[in-house]
């Protein structure tokens, strides 16, 4: 039986749309579509062979394996899974509801870093299929700094809604600078900056010798559980993710690492073009809004929607965040920065292989190779188009449900003269 029978008879496509179970099968073959590796080139007609969770082949002209479930992606684009570099999926369902929101503590609460986001993490979110039908399926799920200059502990999860999906534990600690660190600490950036210095002078001291430290007199102004947790970032084993966005800021950072040697991400940097070229000597990656185009706030006054271009083209490891709730518009971040002059390949690599980099885990994520996980997306068009969509997605060889409550809804209330439907929807009344 030749190749194009095997898809003939097997192809879970039909009219554009998959019909996919949630469980998977051992084996799946896609064949025939536009293949973007993003580590490497474009493959026309290409094919990717997947195997017990990982990708066994790719290329041109292979062969369906026996017993394969097959996708004809003829037509396709194939990528590998979106990647949202910093959200609170998991953690935040309804912003202004304190009972349906566990991304930050309230004002006063004593701990920070010591904070863990898999402690509260959700995986029956409804944020994470409305995200997961539209390509992301791999996010970095982090809390929110109180009152605090640290937000705790963010991890790396998947988007399959499964139990165990959290891929990476502490994957990074989460702190505030800007004005919004200032506001912590005396109203100045003189001030955050002061506290910061200090807290990882107490960590330091604690992880050099943690009995000699307890026999010190303590200082109620640094927890030992957050001075513990801060032992991985001042160790420089576990990134430090700095919120900030004014150039100046940007240098203080810089300073910052190199200071205390750390292992620094910045979120934000809206003003991160003036200093590409000393971000790229301190190898600091920066996450930004491919929206940002006008000041929000005075550290924000050179926004431009040029930045992500201008620091790609300096050699600045880039990658895109958008709102929690709607984490998937990072295709358009990335979009709109290609037409500001950012190249396509580097825009879907922003979304794709840079976040798994970023947060240590490229071996395995962000890109099409064989051996790395199945993190797939099957497109009906261009990924950095807004009308584009998923034809199947899959996470770890396993094929995903991309339907969502807000489709049930529209399914069940498209019909309003329905007998079923509870009175006050009824249309024919």
């Amino acid at each position: 039986m030749n190749k194009m029978m095997k898809k003939t008879l097997s192809s879970l496509l039909a009219s554009g749309i998959a019909v996919l179970s949630v469980a998977t099968a051992q084996t799946t073959a896609i064949m025939d579509g536009q293949v973007h590796t993003v580590s490497g080139d474009v493959i026309e007609n290409g094919d990717v062979i997947i195997h017990d969770g990982r990708i066994a082949e790719i290329g041109a002209d292979l062969t369906a394996p026996a017993g394969a479930t097959v996708i004809d992606a003829t037509g396709k684009i194939v990528t590998p899974g979106l990647f949202a570099p910093y959200t609170q999926i998991g953690l935040v369902e309804i912003g202004l509801d304190k009972e349906a929101n566990d991304s930050s503590p309230s004002e006063g609460f004593p701990l920070s870093a010591a904070l863990n986001s898999i402690d509260a993490y959700n995986p029956s979110s409804v944020l994470i299929p409305v995200n997961r039908a539209e390509g992301v399926t791999r996010a970095l799920s982090a809390p929110s700094a109180g009152d605090k200059l640290f937000g705790g502990r963010a991890a790396v999860i998947d988007l399959s809604g499964r139990t165990n999906s959290v891929t990476k534990a502490e994957a990074a600690q989460v702190a505030v600078m800007g004005y919004s660190g200032a506001a912590r600490a005396g109203d100045t950036r003189m001030g955050a900056w002061a506290v910061l210095r200090e807290y990882l002078d107490e960590a330091r001291a604690y992880q050099a010798n943690p009995n000699e430290y307890m026999r010190r007199p303590r200082n109620d102004r640094f927890a030992l559980a957050d001075l513990k947790a801060l032992g991985s970032v001042v160790s420089g084993t576990q990134p430090l993710i700095v919120q900030v966005n004014s150039a100046n800021g940007i240098r203080s950072v810089i300073r910052l690492k190199n200071t205390y040697r750390l292992n620094v991400i910045i979120v934000g940097g809206t003003e991160a073009w003036r200093v590409a070229d000393e971000l790229v000597s301190a190898n600091i990656p920066v996450i930004i809004s491919g929206l940002a185009n006008l000041p929000y706030q005075f550290e924000d006054i050179d926004s431009t929607l040029k930045n992500a271009a201008r620091l790609q083209r300096a050699g600045v490891k880039i990658a895109f965040f958008a709102d929690t709730h709607n984490a998937h518009l990072i295709r358009q971040h990335a979009g709109n920065a290609v037409t500001e002059g950012l190249p396509a390949a580097a825009a879907l690599r922003a979304i794709t292989l840079t976040p798994a980099e970023i947060y240590g885990v490229g071996n395995q994520l962000g890109s099409l190779e064989v051996g790395k996980m199945a993190d797939v997306v099957v497109w009906d068009g261009d990924p950095l188009e807004l009308t584009t969509r998923p034809e199947a997605v899959f996470i770890a060889g396993r094929a995903q449900d991309l339907n969502t409550r807000q489709k049930m809804l529209m399914e069940r209330y498209r019909d309003l003269t329905r007998s079923d439907l509870p009175f006050a929807y009824r249309g024919d009344e």
